[in-house]
């Protein structure tokens, strides 16, 4: 009786091991997705801001064409940085 009794501890224990890890593991996820949407929500009020700055001189061309460029820079340092928020743990759990 105390071989089946120290055995089912033995299992009962790992899988207590495996929930915890898997509770971490859905931590991280919803941390990371906390990240992304502070990220993308800045990008917005930032996109925003340059649009609203620049409103008044939207007829000339050339300021047109920095509105342009100012919202495709935006944009590209979202994407970078929602990119990193998920790329950055994944190429740490490949070197574990």
């Amino acid at each position: 009786m105390n071989f089946l009794q120290n055995n089912f501890q033995t299992l009962y224990l790992g899988a207590a091991a495996g929930d915890i890890q898997g509770r971490i593991s859905g931590a991280l996820t919803t941390v990371q997705s906390v990240l992304t949407g502070i990220v993308v929500l800045v990008g917005i009020v930032v996109g925003l801001w340059i649009v609203i700055k620049r409103m008044p001189s939207a007829d000339d061309p050339q300021e047109k064409n920095e509105v342009y460029k100012a919202i495709g820079r935006v944009l590209g340092l979202v994407a970078i940085s929602a990119a990193l928020v998920w790329v950055v743990p994944w190429v740490y759990s490949l070197f574990q």
